[in-house]
Formats: C-alpha cells, structure tokens, sequence
C-alpha cells in the first residue's frame, strides 16, 4: 500500500507541478518574445521572477515609448517596479505629463531616474509643489528642473527646500544659477563640507545684504558638478590632505555645537523649571500670609 501511495505521488502530483511550471515560463517567454524582446533580455527578465502579471507593466513601458535596452536596465536597476501594476505605471506617466513632461524629455527623465516609477504620485506631486511655492520656481523652469535632473522628484520636500535656501541665501545663487548647477543632485553635507572649505580658504566671499557676491566668486556648478580631485585642484587649488583635515575639524566643530546647543536647552528647562517652583512658593507663601492675617484679626 505505501509502495502504491508513492507510486501514484510521484505519478501524479509531481508531474502536474512541473507541467504547471513549464507552461507558465514558456508563455511569459513568448509574450517578451512578442514584445521585442530578445531572447538573451526575455532570459535576463525571466531570471527577476517575472510572472503575467508583470508582463502588462512591461507593456506600458513599451507604450511610453522606451525601448527594449532601457526598460531591461530600469528593471535591473529597480526589479520592484515588475510587482508595479500596469495602471499605476500608467497614472504616474500621466503625472509627469501634467508637470510638463512632453515626448522625448517624458523618456530621457524616467530612463535617468527610472525611482520616479517607484514613488507613490503623492509624493511626486508634493516634491513639484514644493519647488513651486516654497522654493518660488516658474512653472517653466520646474519643468527644466524636471528635464536636467528628474531625481528632484525623488527628494523629500523639506530636503529641497534645505537645498534652495543654503545656495540661495548662503551662496548668493539666483534660480537660474541653481537650477543649471544640478543642486538637487547632492545631499546637503556634501556642498556645505565644500562650502566652508572655500570659504575658510578666502575663494569664497559670502553674499552681502542684497544676497550679491563678488564676480571672483567660483560658479555654483562648479561647487556642486565637479569631482572631488577637479574641485580641489580647479577651484579649491588645494591637496587632498588639506580637505580631509578640514572635514574632520569641521565635524568636530558642529559635534560641539550640538553638544553646546543641548547643554542650553537643558539650562533652559532647568531655569524654567525653577521659575516655575519660584512662583508656586511665593503663592504659598501669599496664601500663608493670608490665612496668618486672616487668624490675627479673628
């Protein structure tokens, strides 16, 4: 009886399984086969557990109008936009388009951040608006912005706001200047470190009360662009050494800052602390008063 039980297992379950799993791969196979795809790239999206379901996504890549190479290196790049459906790919599309996307750039934008297809269209919408009014950027110019460096949708609106404001009110950058320097690019950490390194060096003169610098000034872009061994040697005309030392200093110094800035706040709630034990004593000590004169007269 149990040599019959495995017999009828192994020639029954067994084979279904395989059967199901056989035709499941070959029909996905052929649907990207259909698409475009090669056969090497069908193998290649095949081996990211593509399944049917996934292969709609793929088609709505299609219809934007990306080609075969640029949609197989966005899923390699992010394999989570596969569990994407095809309307949500599409939603965000059309959130691009009414941010001012058109053809051609609507392309360039998601192939060099393929995130955006990733990002929930909230946040995409709260990240333009945030360059729109707080930052005071043009509706034309947020679509530059949107063409040069799309990952500023990707970006926490407080971040660019952060961003605006340091190269705005601390490097004297007009929107312009910021927009073609790529800031949205860059962590905050990353400029201010080559900042203050410009500045203690004396090649950077902050801006004066009309947030005007100096023609001598170095250009933003070239802050912000450069790598690190073209930025020292082009702009800080400094060693690599030089700029390490200064980093660490630098670290140093807003570590203690904060530690200053914590022991304030703590002296601060301390005093109030105290303050507030001042004033309940001082109505204690009216209300023994009161109750003492009250006494006398009685």
């Amino acid at each position: 009886m149990v040599s019959l039980c495995l017999r009828n297992r192994l020639l029954f379950s067994w084979p279904s399984l395989c059967l199901r799993h056989v035709s499941i791969v070959p029909a996905v196979r052929q649907e990207l086969l259909d698409l475009g795809f090669s056969e090497t790239q069908a193998e290649r999206i095949l081996s990211m557990k593509c399944t049917v379901h996934s292969t709609s996504t793929i088609k709505e890549l299609r219809v934007v109008g990306l080609n075969h190479k640029t949609i197989l290196r966005i899923l390699e790049e992010k394999p989570e936009i596969l569990k994407t459906g095809a309307k949500q790919v599409r939603d965000k599309v059309d959130t691009l388009r009414s941010l001012g996307l058109g053809e051609g750039s609507l392309q360039n934008s998601l192939s060099r951040c393929p995130s955006i297809l990733a990002m929930p269209r909230s946040r995409l919408l709260a990240s333009a608006q945030c360059l729109k009014t707080r930052c005071q950027f043009s509706s034309q110019q947020v679509q530059k912005i949107l063409n040069t460096t799309p990952e500023a949708l990707t970006k926490d609106p407080n971040h660019l706001e952060e961003l605006f404001q340091y190269a705005y009110f601390r490097m004297g950058g007009k929107h312009g200047d910021i927009i073609s320097s790529g800031i949205f690019q860059k962590s905050l950490k990353e400029i201010r470190v080559r900042h203050h390194f410009l500045e203690r060096l004396g090649r950077f003169i902050p801006p004066n009360k009309n947030l005007l610098c100096p023609l001598t000034n170095p250009k933003i872009k070239e802050v912000v662009q450069l790598s690190e061994e073209d930025f020292l040697s082009q702009v800080a005309r400094s060693s690599s050494e030089e700029f390490n030392i200064f980093q660490k200093i630098l670290e140093r110094e807003e570590r203690e800052n904060a530690e200053v800035m914590e022991e304030d706040e703590d002296n601060l709630s301390t005093d109030e602390e105290y303050s507030e034990n001042e004033e309940e004593s001082d109505s204690d000590d009216e209300d023994y008063a009161e109750s003492v004169q009250g006494d006398q007269s009685k």
